[in-house]
């Protein structure tokens, strides 16, 4: 059983002790009357859309390097954020976008790196 579902298991009923079955039916109610009937449909289609999002990032390490992984994972990290920027108009504070200005340089500089290594390693064979 994977860990998160043993974790989820696990840590409900200490979940429903603690906040109580009242808490639990009002956050129901309150997030059914904001999202829509289709609240259980969401939910359904996020864990199935989460889940492939896992198995695909397994199936990728096995084709990549761990340290290509982590920058390409980096960069989507950085898509996101400026996707949410510019779709929702978050409010950007100027050290937030510089941390994302050297998140991309620094990707950047890396496949840059890595392509000299590769022609360089070609060359010589």
């Amino acid at each position: 059983m994977p860990a998160r579902m043993l974790s989820l298991l696990i840590l409900t009923p200490f979940a429903i002790a603690v906040e109580g079955p009242q808490m639990w039916a009002a956050g129901w109610q309150k997030a059914i009357s904001r999202i829509s009937p289709h609240f259980v449909w969401w939910v359904t289609a996020q864990g199935v859309i989460y889940h492939l999002y896992n198995q695909v990032s397994y199936m990728s390490l096995d084709e990549i390097s761990p340290l290509a992984f982590s920058t390409i994972n980096t960069m989507k990290r950085i898509s996101v954020i400026v996707s949410s920027i510019i779709i929702f108009h978050t409010p950007v504070q100027p050290i937030n976008a510089l941390g994302a200005a050297i998140a991309i340089l620094v990707t950047f500089l890396y496949f840059q790196a890595k392509q000299r290594l590769l022609h360089l390693y070609q060359f010589r064979s």
